[in-house]
């Protein structure tokens, strides 16, 4: 269910004065996936970005009157979300070796090919989503929050905190990487 800013904010009014459950459970049905598959991208499992996206959302529940003051609810839900996953990560790193990963595309993307996989349908979408899953995080981030949820991008600098130039660059970045594996994959299947 998408729903569009204006309805959003009448949401917001209603939960943060009337307690509304049926309004927060629409807010909850759209927020959920999104701020989910963000959590997932950042934390790189499920379980833990459950998790996170839980705890926000019910942030949200019990703000009370405090929810108006919000003036753009799903930044700050972004937000929000973003900086629970990284506390999340930083609590992991305490406890766990880290692991190198290698940031070149091509090699992962390599890896994870195999004939079951190239000849199933909706073969380029999954050729797609393993190049857009190898990104790095931050240009991921960028892609997903502009390309997949279609945020400006004055919104996706308040949501990772980082500047317009920066945000462009991850965006470039990622394009770049995207057409330089499509092109790649495309001359393969010649």
């Amino acid at each position: 269910m998408k729903l569009a800013q204006q309805e959003i904010l009448n949401l917001q009014k209603r939960m943060s004065y009337l307690q509304d459950e049926d309004s927060y459970k629409q807010l909850f049905y759209h927020f959920y996936p999104i701020l989910l598959s963000f959590c997932v991208t950042i934390l790189n499992n499920k379980e833990d970005a459950e998790e996170v996206v839980s705890e926000v959302l019910l942030k949200v529940w019990t703000m009370g009157e405090d929810l108006d003051q919000i003036e753009n609810l799903t930044v700050y839900l972004f937000t929000a979300a973003r900086n629970k996953a990284y506390d999340a990560l930083r609590k992991q790193k305490r406890h766990a070796p880290t692991i190198a990963i290698s940031d070149h595309i091509q090699e992962y993307i390599a890896d994870e090919n195999s004939p079951e996989i190239l000849y199933t349908s909706g073969e380029l979408e999954q050729y797609i989503g393993k190049i857009i899953r190898a990104l790095p995080t931050q240009a991921q981030l960028v892609y997903r929050l502009v390309k997949e949820q279609g945020l400006p991008y004055k919104q996706v600098t308040e949501i990772l905190g980082i500047s317009l130039n920066t945000a462009e660059t991850h965006m470039r970045l990622a394009l770049k990487k995207i057409r330089t594996a499509l092109n790649a994959y495309l001359s393969d299947k010649k």
